[in-house]
């Protein structure tokens, strides 16, 4: 080919031009006189060379973009051939894509979650109970135990207990959170060495945590203290929950008493059919009441406002409405059709029995319906329900469409209820976006009545209190009367009667413990959450009190704030208040203090905290017959250490065990301090006595001598001990001193008289053992040389690790009690200067 064009160009030479035969291939142009050479070729898109002849690749061959970026051509590029762009995908950025763009700085995660930046994308984790790929769906319905919408049938335990000679038994089907009764909860058998309660959600769900309850039984407190969960999907291979920061078998911390709820999450939420709660440490018995807290599997199943208010009476209504004797005043409205409402008319019942009666909601929007709950009510006595029933939806109002079954493609007849106060939840298998709903009772029981909540994406809540309230006029009842009757927003038209009818009526009305008399209900607040602090502070204990409805008057209440005991026995009495004057009781009297700064504030003021002030309080408000309270928890900051005294193991009854805490400067522990400590890490094997007399040990590491190495990690119990026949060690509490430990630097070594003495000379005393793991635990002392303490132990603290001062973890190290010798010793001064002391302070 070269040869041929110099053969040509030779030619045009001779002539002069060389593009009198064009010499460009491919539609090319030939060109003199604009280059060195003979001719030059203007060559169309996708062709180079000399003469046109060769395919043109161009910049994006290579591709130069990185991160799979999509090398383009701009338009319009004339005749030159050096331009390109790099259309980056997602998550980079640059002319290259060559920089990994940050997609968290646009903080997409919603809910508190965490992002977590990844090549060309993002991942929220979520906090429970949030799901979905932002964490905006909010996963935390209520599954049914305490409603109902989990029936007995999909209950079932190991083993049941059966009390009162045989004629009690404490079945799985008694476990709905609050249950009520002589006989309210389930409980295991006294056999039973692994017991455990189960409920099957009939499908595959979410669960992001979990309510638990205990119970009384012959008036005395049951409940599970630690418990482990199992799940599955089948009912056969279970799964134990586990904690994510440790990477073993997740133990929940249970309850503390019968009757408060403890409320469990679940930092990754599960999915599965079945969920089994396995208690590990129970008082008395394994005694349970309990709520699952969830959704389903779509996330969108939450209550579209019903029960909440959050849909208004104006959107209810329906074919008919029943009036009990005739009376407008007992008049079962639409909008009474609300699940859980209360009163003496309190749900909508139609007003004859026949398949043409509805109950219509308008949601005002199309949303999307994924469900129903249904519930029914009674009437004087009578039992009503509909125990069957039909769903039909519209966009209009007008044009209805009835809710077909999936597998049939014939119209879906629903079970309802079988009584008249448990929740009956519908899933529709196939959600429907709609802005009416309408249910058609088919079958019923005495007369037709309903009490509603539709499920769907809605995830708004609202709290709107629900009280009822009557009022008379000022006539005699012999006379004409006025009755009027608010409940919510909505007031309805006074009704006037007259005679017998309206002093029947009275009386009838009056003696309905779901109204109250131009009354209004007293609510009482303290914190969800624990107050932290340590000993020595001064603490406020927060309570407020409101009433419902607005008071016309002032008025006189007393306050009484009390302590709970560990062991559910009276409690103890801190302060009693009426108006201005208040007065403090036992170690609380000079210390304790009422706070009413705030409006309604009736708060607790605790000045120079002691050890045995941690635990639960009770703020107690009085207004005439009505007397509500709420508990708060005050926790101490401190630590949990092990004690045997010097007269070896297992030598302590309870009494005993109490005094020498004390006299270490700490209390007995409780069963939530060793618990926290555990979860902390504390592992030790000897078993010792805690403040409500039962005997425990943690163990993180499970081997032969502490109870076997197949027990998974937790707390072991020997439960309830005699506290003056059984003997153990002992766990201790102690929070932050009021004076500082150091190790006192002194030209010799010293016996234990002449340490005692050294540390008086020095303006301090020989400290005590609790005082030296407080100072090592808060404040890092750290000091690899051993001395002697209060007790005649010898022990050393080591914050950092290091060779030649024992193992390779942080601890207090202890040689024992010798009976002679001569060692170091660790002074506390309760006001310590370092410009007077001639120690080392540490702290």
């Amino acid at each position: 080919m070269e040869r041929a064009l110099l053969v040509l160009a030779a030619l045009g030479a001779a002539r002069g031009d060389f593009c009198e035969v064009n010499q460009c291939k491919n539609g090319g142009t030939c060109l003199t006189n604009v280059s060195d050479g003979p001719f030059f070729c203007l060559c169309p898109d996708g062709f180079t060379g000399i003469d046109c002849n060769d395919t043109e690749k161009g910049p994006c061959h290579p591709n130069p973009c990185h991160n799979n970026g999509e090398c383009q051509i701009p338009p319009n590029r004339g005749d030159v051939f050096t331009e390109y762009i790099c259309k980056c995908p997602s998550g980079f950025e640059g002319t290259h894509c060559q920089e990994n763009k940050n997609e968290c700085s646009s903080q997409p995660c919603r809910n508190g979650g965490t992002c977590l930046d990844l090549d060309g994308d993002y991942s929220c984790k979520c906090s429970s109970p949030f799901l979905g790929r932002t964490c905006q769906i909010r996963c935390a319905n209520l599954l049914g135990m305490e409603g109902g919408a989990i029936a007995d049938a999909q209950l079932s335990a190991s083993s049941v207990y059966y009390g009162f000679l045989g004629l009690q038994r404490w079945g799985p089907e008694l476990a709905r959170l609050n249950n009520q009764g002589i006989v309210n909860a389930w409980t295991s058998s006294n056999y039973d060495k692994n017991p455990w309660i189960q409920a099957n959600l009939l499908r595959k769900m979410r669960l992001t945590g979990i309510i638990t309850q205990g119970a009384s039984r012959a008036g005395k407190a049951e409940y599970a203290r630690i418990f482990r969960v199992a799940y599955s999907l089948d009912g056969r291979e279970f799964m134990f929950y586990k904690d994510e920061k440790h990477d073993r078998e997740k133990v929940f911390l249970g309850n503390v008493d019968n009757y408060s709820m403890k409320t469990n999450m679940f930092n990754t939420p599960i999915t599965a059919q079945y969920i089994r709660i396995y208690p590990m440490q129970c008082r008395r018995a394994c005694t349970l009441r309990f709520e699952l807290i969830g959704c389903e599997m779509n996330g969108c199943s939450e209550p579209l406002g019903m029960k909440s208010r959050l849909i208004s009476d104006q959107q209810i209504t329906a074919s008919s409405a029943f009036k009990t004797w005739g009376l407008d005043a007992f008049t079962w409205y639409p909008h009474y059709a609300r699940l859980d409402k209360t009163g003496k008319t309190n749900a909508w019942t139609a007003l004859s029995n026949n398949q043409s009666e509805w109950l219509q909601i308008d949601l005002q929007t199309q949303k999307k319906v994924t469900g129903i709950v249904t519930q029914g009510a009674r009437d004087f006595g009578h039992i009503q329900y509909v125990a069957a029933y039909k769903v039909a939806y519209s966009d209009d109002g007008r044009s209805w469409t009835l809710y077909k079954d999936s597998q049939t493609n014939t119209t879906k007849i629903f079970h309802g209820n079988s009584d008249n106060s448990l929740h009956k939840k519908n899933v529709f298998d196939t959600p429907f976006y709609t802005r009416f709903v309408r249910i058609l009772p088919v079958a019923w029981h005495n007369r037709i009545t309903l009490r509603v909540e539709l499920l769907g994406s809605s995830a708004t809540f609202y709290v709107v209190s629900l009280g009822a309230r009557v009022s008379f006029g000022e006539r005699r009842p012999e006379q004409s009367c006025t009755l009027s009757q608010e409940q919510g927003t909505q007031a309805y038209p006074p009704q006037t009667l007259t005679g017998s009818q309206a002093q029947a009526l009275l009386i009838l009305v009056w003696n309905l413990p779901s109204f109250q008399f131009n009354g209004a209900k007293l609510v009482v607040e303290t914190p969800d959450t624990p107050i932290f602090t340590s000993r020595g502070a001064n603490v406020t204990l927060p309570c407020h009190y409101r009433y419902e409805s607005k008071l016309e008057t002032p008025r006189k209440i007393r306050v009484k704030w009390s302590k709970l005991r560990d062991d559910n026995t009276k409690d103890y009495d801190v302060l009693v208040a009426v108006g201005m004057k208040h007065r403090s009781f036992g170690d609380f009297k000079g210390r304790a203090y009422l706070q009413q700064e705030g409006k309604q504030e009736v708060s607790l003021v605790v000045n120079d905290l002691r050890l045995q002030d941690y635990g639960k309080y009770r703020c107690e408000v009085i207004d005439g017959l009505e007397d509500e309270s709420s508990i708060v928890e005050l926790e101490l900051r401190g630590i949990v250490f092990p004690y045997q005294p010097p007269h070896g193991r297992y030598k302590l009854n309870f009494h005993e065990a109490k005094k020498v805490c004390e006299e270490q400067d700490a209390v007995i522990a409780s069963f939530e301090q060793l618990f926290k400590s555990w979860e902390e890490g504390l592992d030790w094997c000897n078993a010792g006595w805690l403040q409500d007399g039962t005997v425990q040990y943690p163990i993180t590491l499970p081997r032969e001598p502490c109870g076997g190495r197949t027990l998974a990690p937790g707390l072991r119990s020997y439960g309830m001990r005699h506290k003056n026949l059984h003997r153990f060690d002992v766990f201790c509490f102690s929070s932050a001193p009021k004076g500082k430990v150091y190790y006192l630097i002194h030209p010799a070594k010293l016996t234990l008289e002449e340490a005692k003495q050294a540390c008086q000379d020095d303006g301090a005393e020989i400290a005590k053992v609790g005082q030296l793991y407080v100072a090592w635990k808060l404040f890092n002392l750290d000091h690899c040389e051993s001395g002697w303490l209060a007790d005649g132990s010898i022990r050393y603290p080591i914050a950092f690790p290091r060779p030649n001062c024992g193992p390779l973890e942080p601890g207090i190290r202890s040689l024992g009690f010798p009976k002679k010798g001569k060692f170091g010793v660790f002074c506390y001064k309760l006001k310590f200067s370092s410009s007077l002391s001639r120690g080392l302070s540490l702290t």
